[in-house]
């Protein structure tokens, strides 16, 4: 669930915020949101994902993976094991 923050609830809660920011905080000026606060956790990951959606080659590979197995086009563990020689 967002959490929704006048810019000053945002300035009163400013030094306990970045410990409870579980989900992004949307932080408003006259009812409209102008802020999105997010722990650096939360950062991190949308940075890693944009890479990863950025990288068309792994994407491409990604789409086709998920088109195999939805056509059932999988191996199991056992023969990748001996494919692999473990």
């Amino acid at each position: 669930m967002l959490n929704y923050l006048t810019v000053a609830e945002a300035q009163q809660k400013l030094p306990e915020l970045s410990n409870n920011l579980g989900e992004p905080a949307i932080i408003t000026q006259d009812g409209k949101p102008v802020i999105v606060a997010l722990s650096m956790k939360q950062f991190a990951s949308l940075i890693e994902t944009i890479e990863i959606l950025s990288d068309r080659e792994f994407m491409s590979e990604l789409r086709e993976g998920i088109r195999q197995a939805d056509l059932g086009q999988t191996v199991s563990l056992e023969a990748l094991k001996l494919e692999l020689g473990f």
